[in-house]
């Protein structure tokens, strides 16, 4: 009896080992083929969505037939941003830039960062140099107290509370400040008051590697002055929200 049971054990276990195709062609399996991403793109899967009101509506009826529209999938450069994102770049932007001025006018009333009234608070950080370790007080000294911007270097206190509504302003120093970044009332319309957004500017500093390295092949120096190759930029950085009404007219704007 044990002998029939192994061999019976011995007879599935064959059977089970055999091929399931039944003599059909099946192919070979492979691995899945992903295309390679290009370098600094990121992918952007295709997908449909409802487009309508796509053309001018000449008789402003604005019942434009809507339509389904298929995008397929694409690269874009991977260091493009949405609209909410730049929309708070410029609020950065317009917030450092208040943050600054206030901190120079304090500076200029010799309000340090412990006097809590008025726009003392938005005092420089180091204002008080107690509080400074030695190598910011060295740097102090030696660069930033002997450059020619007097307020080069030095911190901005982003902890205190920046308002823009004119019924929370602080006192007539806050008023002054925050008026100098607003257009002159001549310019207002039904009561208003609109920021002058050219003065949104931002500053940076860049290294121009291919002009040093084109200089250093032409001079045949291996060390050469870099001076010349750090490049200050100054650009504004409010968008023209026009642009869309200039290059269709029948658009919906969205200003920031």
């Amino acid at each position: 009896m044990k002998r029939h049971l192994v061999l019976l054990t011995l007879c599935l276990f064959v059977a089970s080992c055999g091929s399931k195709n039944r003599g059909e062609l099946i192919g070979v399996k492979q691995k899945k083929w992903f295309g390679e991403k290009p370098f600094g793109m990121t992918l952007v899967e295709g997908g449909a969505y409802i487009m309508g009101k796509s053309d001018e509506d000449i008789a402003q009826l604005q019942n434009a037939p809507a339509r389904t529209v298929t995008v397929p999938s694409f690269y874009m450069d991977e260091t493009e941003i949405t609209n909410s994102e730049y929309r708070q770049f410029v609020y950065w932007v317009k917030d450092s830039i208040a943050l600054a001025m206030l901190a120079r006018k304090a500076d200029e009333l010799e309000l340090g960062e412990d006097n809590k009234d008025g726009i003392g608070e938005f005092a420089f950080q180091d204002s008080d140099t107690t509080k400074l370790n030695e190598f910011q007080k060295y740097m102090r000294q030696n660069y930033y107290d002997v450059s020619e911007d007097l307020y080069a270097g030095r911190a901005l206190n982003w902890d205190a509370d920046l308002t823009w509504d004119t019924e929370d302003y602080i006192d007539q120093n806050y008023a002054e400040v925050m008026d100098s970044l607003y257009l002159p009332p001549e310019l207002w319309y039904n009561g208003e008051i609109k920021l002058d957004v050219t003065k949104l500017v931002y500053a940076y500093t860049w290294f121009d590697a291919e002009g040093a390295a084109a200089e250093s092949k032409r001079s045949k120096k291996q060390f050469i002055d870099r001076k010349p190759f750090i490049k200050k930029e100054e650009i504004q950085i409010y968008p023209d929200t026009t642009v869309w009404i200039k290059d269709f007219v029948y658009s919906y704007n969205e200003p920031i």
